[in-house]
């Protein structure tokens, strides 16, 4: 599909690009649900392979 016809405001041109969102360190109180702590397990390694990527 070629990009002539397409109006640049559709193409989303208007847009500012987003500042990536920096994730804080999240501190644990001891109380976390199994279920919690594996849910911050893997965001830690999804964020290990992103930096390694």
């Amino acid at each position: 599909m070629s990009r002539r016809g397409i109006h640049p405001l559709l193409m989303g041109l208007d847009k500012t690009k987003r500042k990536p969102i920096e994730k804080k360190q999240v501190e644990l109180s001891g109380y976390e649900s199994a279920q919690r702590k594996r849910f911050l397990r893997s965001e830690a390694e999804e964020s290990e392979q992103s930096k390694a990527a």
